[in-house]
């Protein structure tokens, strides 16, 4: 990584670490929170529960735990839970756990002090309250992570993870981010940094040594350039595709039920959350506002939208109101499953959109009322067509499998899982496609400019280049207590 001076200017942005005492003498110098202090916080979410965790870390951290505990948890080996009694002016407070981490072997690279104690919030809280009047002071969001970041325990991306795994909503989503926490994404991005700076090292030597004799000739270079350039764009395009599986895993999926007046939509609806959410009537035009409701398909939660029906011609305000709204839910979701009746398939022409079919799932409702040896079409707008009957329940089961598979791609090992790293991989394919093009221009220089460019996109992915607002903006988003 090189030595300190190499890796941090003296401006504004914030390279990575090579030397960990150049790091907290950056810290102490920017960033308003004394790398000092002894902090405390409940780990641990407010409610009711078995057990409450409070956090100490830094300096101090054991010193105030002999004062609070007894015996005092710096007569006890760290990494051993010992039990201890809370002392207090009325007597004993609680009887809890007590684990001593020793620095650097914690997770904040700090002496840290975890008391378990008993649930329900007001132990917990008053636990916080004699740490601070030893000493200690309340953490901000997410200062125990940033901590264990300046101590290169973890770096940005791994940090990320932490922060988002207590929001994951499935058990995909949670395994994405333990090998995210695990460094597999930035092991990705950082194979790819290195395939870029060997693009960025050549284009360097047919630069500065046009003449020398083992370079291969102008035009076999341009063509082994642009090839090396495209294959990392391609790289990094399949990375950014990877945010939408990444959001849907991780927050949940959405889809909405789209279509013509009358086709069912609010019926489907009804028998896909197994309750009457939804009003249904024979008359058109019964759904107005956009109504939704949470359904599990096999561990992934689904936000499920009803929107109204979307008429070429509107009969009066409400109707086009009613209309609008359903455009902009469409617009917002997942998956759009276009409901149509099964004696007459024919999609609405808005359909036939590119930018829509891509997200459709077309389900034929109504199958029920088809004469015998009646079928619907197997397909519609080159996708297969699901039948369906939402009066009868008739292939629900097959359309909630045809979900999940639609939302839950195979083989996603890595996935981008923050607008901060899209941003950043989005920055450097778009530097890439202008290195290719001033190449073929044979604008050399301006090439080498781009690459560079790029290069500095997957540093700030990395958390090789940052600045203190990007740092609090990461680290901001946290719980207390992380």
């Amino acid at each position: 990584m090189g030595n300190a001076a190499e890796d941090r200017p003296t401006g504004s942005p914030r390279h990575c670490r090579s030397d960990k005492q150049a790091d907290r003498h950056y810290r102490s110098i920017h960033h308003p929170m004394d790398a000092n202090d002894t902090i405390v916080a409940i780990a641990t979410a407010p409610g009711r529960g078995a057990l409450d965790v409070v956090r100490l870390s830094g300096p101090r951290a054991v010193e105030i735990g002999d004062a609070l505990l007894d015996p005092p948890p710096s007569t006890r080996p760290p990494r051993y839970c010992h039990p201890a009694r809370v002392r207090g002016r009325s007597g004993v407070l609680d009887r809890l756990l007590a684990v001593r981490f020793a620095a650097p072997r914690s997770y904040t690279g700090e002496d840290v002090l975890e008391l378990s104690c008993h649930g329900g919030g007001l132990i917990a809280a008053r636990l916080v309250e004699l740490a601070r009047a030893a000493g200690a002071r309340p953490a901000e969001p997410g200062e125990f992570t940033r901590r264990s970041w300046e101590a290169g325990k973890l770096d940005l991306l791994q940090a990320e993870a932490v922060g988002a795994l207590s929001g994951a909503r499935s058990l995909d989503g949670v395994r994405l981010l333990e090998r995210q926490l695990g460094g597999g994404l930035s092991r990705r991005i950082s194979e790819l940094r290195g395939k870029l700076l060997a693009l960025s090292a050549e284009l360097e030597a047919r630069i500065s040594y046009p003449d020398e004799n083992d370079l291969d000739d102008g035009a076999d270079f341009s063509t082994a350039f642009r090839h090396g350039a495209e294959t990392l764009e391609e790289a990094l395009g399949e990375l950014l595709a990877s945010a939408a599986f990444a959001r849907r895993m991780i927050g949940g999926a959405r889809a909405a039920l789209v279509g013509r007046e009358n086709v069912g939509k609010s019926s489907l609806f009804n028998r896909l959350l197994g309750a009457e959410a939804a009003l249904v009537a024979t008359v058109p035009g019964t759904t107005r506002d956009a109504l939704s409701g949470e359904l599990d398909l096999d561990g992934l939660p689904l936000i499920l939208y009803d929107t109204a029906g979307r008429p070429e011609l509107p009969t009066d305000e409400l109707t086009e109101l009613a209309a609008r709204r359903a455009v902009r839910t469409a617009d917002s979701v997942d998956l759009l499953l276009l409901v149509v009746e099964a004696d007459d398939p024919r999609p609405p022409e808005w359909a036939a959109d590119e930018g829509v079919r891509e997200r459709l799932l077309p389900v034929a409702n109504k199958t029920d009322l088809l004469g015998s040896g009646v079928r619907p079409p197997t397909e519609l707008l080159g996708r297969p067509l699901i039948p369906v009957s939402a009066e009868t329940g008739t292939g629900i089961t097959e359309l909630r499998r045809c979900l999940a598979e639609r939302l839950r791609p195979v083989n996603v090992e890595t996935a981008l899982t923050t607008a901060r790293q899209v941003r950043g991989v989005r920055a450097a394919r778009e530097a890439l496609g202008e290195a290719v093009a001033a190449l073929l221009r044979g604008a050399w220089d301006a090439a080498s400019v781009e690459l560079e460019a790029a290069r500095r996109g997957l540093d700030e992915v990395l958390g090789r280049l940052t600045t203190e607002d990007t740092l609090n903006a990461v680290f901001s988003r946290f719980c207390v207590g992380k």
